[in-house]
C-alpha cells in the first residue's frame, strides 16, 4: 500500500492592532485585552495607532540651578512667561538666553501664582510661603501690598467669585481681600473645626457642579490628609451668603500642584490616583474604577508611596495636544518622568526624556522648567537634536488558540513612516519578558529631509507617509507571544499593527 505524503506544515499569519488602549497595569498578563500593553514608553496612543511622542526644544537658557516654577501672565493684549530659578525670577517669554533677573533675592523658587483682574488692570499674584509676595502688572514687578498677616506666610493664591484668597502655610486658615482688590487688608477664615483629620491646607480652587438647580460654582479646599471641604457663597463675612456644603475624603494629595481644572470639573492627583472630584464626592475610596487613572492605579500608588515627598508632582492639562500629564519626580531636581493620558481615548502611556521640575502652558504651547532652562515640549520630533527612543511590550496573545503550541518564526511591526526608524526586537513567549539585545541605531536615511525645507541637491529624500512592511526573523515556541520592541527615530513615526508568522503545533 503506497504511503501517504506527509502534510507540509502551513505557516499562519495573524495581524494584531497596535495597542491603542495604552498602558495597562491593572489586568493580569493572561487576561489583558489585545489592545493594551504591559509596557509603553514614549509612545502616545491615538484612536488609530501609536505615535512617537513629540520632541522638545530649548527655549529660555542661561540660568543657574533648577527652574522650579514657570509662570505665565495673560494680559488683555499680551502674554509674558517667567521662570523662577536660583532665588531670582527671569523673563522667559522670548527664545534665547535670558537677560538680567527681574526679581532677585528670594530664598525659594517654588511659587504658586494666579492671574487676577481688577478695575485697575490685569495682574499676576505670586507667593511661596517664604519670601514676600510679588505682583506683576503687565510691565513691572513689585512687592505685594498686603496687611493683616505677613505675606511670607502665604503659600497658595486662588480666586473665587471675584475675590482673591490665600492659604496660610502649614495651617487650616485662609485669608481674603475685599472683592475686586489686588492689595489691602486681609481677613482670616479659620477652617480648623471643619477638618476632622487635622493636617494643613494644600490647595483650593473654584469647582463647577451641575445640580438640580443648574450649574453651581463652589469652592473646594483640600487638606494634606485628603479631606475636601466645599463652600458656596461669595462673602465669608456674611453667614447669609457663605455656607459649608459638605466634606468628603479622597486619597492624600501629592504635592501642592495637585489640582487641575478640566472642563467644569476638578482633577486631583492623590495616592489613590487621578480622580475627578465630582466622582470622588459621590463614592468612597474603595471604588477605584472611578479614577480616570484606573488602568495604571498600581503604578501611581507605588510612585506616590516612594516619591510622594519629592517636589515636582503636578497634574497638567494640555488641550491642544489632547493630553493630561502627571509629572513624577523620581529624584527631586535630578530625574523625572510623566504619565500621559489621551483625553480622547483615556489611554495612558509613560514619557521619559522630558526632565521637568514643573510645567506651564503659554497660549497653545507647553513648556517645562529644568536644570538652568525652560524647554518647549511636544513640538517637533527630536529632543533638540537627539533622537527619541521608545519601548513597547504589547499584550500577550494566544492568537485564537490558547491550547495550541506554536513555533514563531517571523514578525513585523507595521509602521507609517515620516522618515526612517531603527528597531530592536525580541519575541517573548508564555509571559517571559526579555529585552531586545541588539544595538539601536538610526538608519542612514534617518537624516532624510522634508520637501521645500532643506537645500535642494544636498539633502536626503524623505519617506513621508510610507508604510513599512518588513518581516524580521524571530524565534520562539509557546502558546502565546508578544513582540517586545524598541525604536529610535527622528521623525513622527506611527505604529499601526504587529504581524506574527508561526507554525501550528499540538497541545504539548
Amino acid at each position: 500500500m503506497p504511503k501517504r505524503p506527509a502534510h507540509a506544515q502551513v505557516m499562519s499569519t495573524v495581524s494584531v492592532p497596535a495597542p491603542v488602549g495604552g498602558l495597562n497595569a491593572r489586568d493580569s498578563l493572561a487576561s489583558m485585552p489585545p489592545t493594551d500593553a504591559y509596557l509603553m514608553v514614549n509612545w502616545f496612543p491615538t484612536p488609530t495607532g501609536l505615535q512617537v511622542r513629540g520632541g522638545s526644544l530649548d527655549w529660555a537658557t542661561g540660568m543657574t540651578g533648577w527652574v522650579e516654577t514657570v509662570m505665565v501672565y495673560n494680559g488683555y493684549t499680551s502674554r509674558k512667561m517667567f521662570a523662577a530659578c536660583g532665588g531670582n525670577i527671569y523673563d522667559a517669554t522670548s527664545q534665547g538666553a535670558v537677560g538680567a533677573a527681574v526679581v532677585t533675592g528670594n530664598t525659594s523658587n517654588r511659587w504658586q501664582y494666579v492671574n487676577f483682574g481688577t478695575a485697575g488692570g490685569q495682574f499676576l499674584m505670586a507667593v511661596n510661603g517664604n519670601d514676600h509676595g510679588q505682583v506683576y502688572n503687565g510691565s513691572t514687578w513689585s512687592a505685594a501690598s498686603l496687611t493683616g498677616v505677613a505675606d511670607t506666610l502665604l503659600i497658595y493664591p486662588f480666586v473665587f467669585k471675584g475675590r482673591l484668597y490665600f492659604i496660610q502655610r502649614d495651617t487650616l486658615k485662609i485669608w481674603y481681600l475685599a472683592a475686586g482688590a489686588i492689595s489691602g487688608a486681609l481677613s482670616a477664615f479659620d477652617l480648623s473645626s471643619i477638618f476632622r483629620l487635622g493636617g494643613y491646607l494644600v490647595a483650593a480652587s473654584s469647582w463647577n457642579v451641575d445640580t438640580v438647580a443648574g450649574p453651581q460654582d463652589y469652592l473646594a479646599l483640600v487638606s494634606s490628609e485628603g479631606e475636601v471641604a466645599v463652600y458656596q457663597g461669595f462673602d465669608p463675612t456674611q453667614s447669609s451668603t457663605w455656607s459649608l456644603v459638605g466634606t468628603f475624603r479622597v486619597g492624600r494629595p501629592v504635592g501642592r500642584r495637585c489640582l487641575q481644572k478640566i472642563g467644569a470639573d476638578l482633577m486631583i492627583i492623590s495616592v489613590d490616583g487621578l480622580y475627578p472630584l465630582s466622582d470622588a464626592m459621590l463614592t468612597d475610596r474603595s471604588q477605584e474604577q472611578k479614577a480616570i487613572s484606573y488602568k495604571i492605579e498600581n503604578l501611581i500608588n507605588a510612585d506616590a508611596q516612594t516619591y510622594g515627598n519629592n517636589f515636582g508632582w503636578q497634574v497638567v492639562l494640555f488641550p491642544v495636544g489632547n493630553k493630561i500629564i502627571v509629572n513624577v519626580p523620581m529624584v527631586e531636581n535630578v530625574s523625572q518622568y510623566q504619565y500621559v493620558m489621551n483625553t480622547i481615548t483615556q489611554a495612558w502611556t509613560v514619557f521619559n526624556g522630558w526632565n521637568a521640575a514643573c510645567f506651564e502652558q503659554m497660549g497653545d504651547a507647553l513648556f517645562y522648567g529644568t536644570n538652568g532652562k525652560v524647554v518647549k515640549c511636544d513640538v517637533g520630533s527630536v529632543d533638540n537634536s537627539a533622537a527619541i527612543i521608545t519601548d513597547l511590550g504589547p499584550a500577550y496573545s494566544y492568537f485564537g488558540s490558547p491550547g495550541e503550541n506554536k513555533q514563531f518564526t517571523m514578525a513585523r511591526p507595521v509602521f507609517q513612516k515620516q522618515g526612517s526608524v531603527g528597531t530592536s526586537v525580541i519575541l517573548n513567549t508564555d509571559f517571559r519578558n526579555s529585552q531586545p539585545t541588539s544595538t539601536l541605531t538610526l538608519p542612514p536615511s534617518a537624516n532624510a529631509s522634508f520637501w521645500n525645507v532643506s537645500p535642494w541637491n544636498t539633502s536626503f529624500w524623505s519617506y513621508d507617509g510610507q508604510i513599512q512592511l518588513n518581516w524580521q526573523t524571530v524565534f520562539g515556541v509557546g502558546y502565546c507571544a508578544s513582540l517586545r520592541m524598541k525604536t529610535i527615530s527622528k521623525t513622527s513615526d506611527a505604529l499601526l499593527a504587529i504581524d506574527y508568522g508561526y507554525q501550528r503545533g499540538g497541545v504539548l
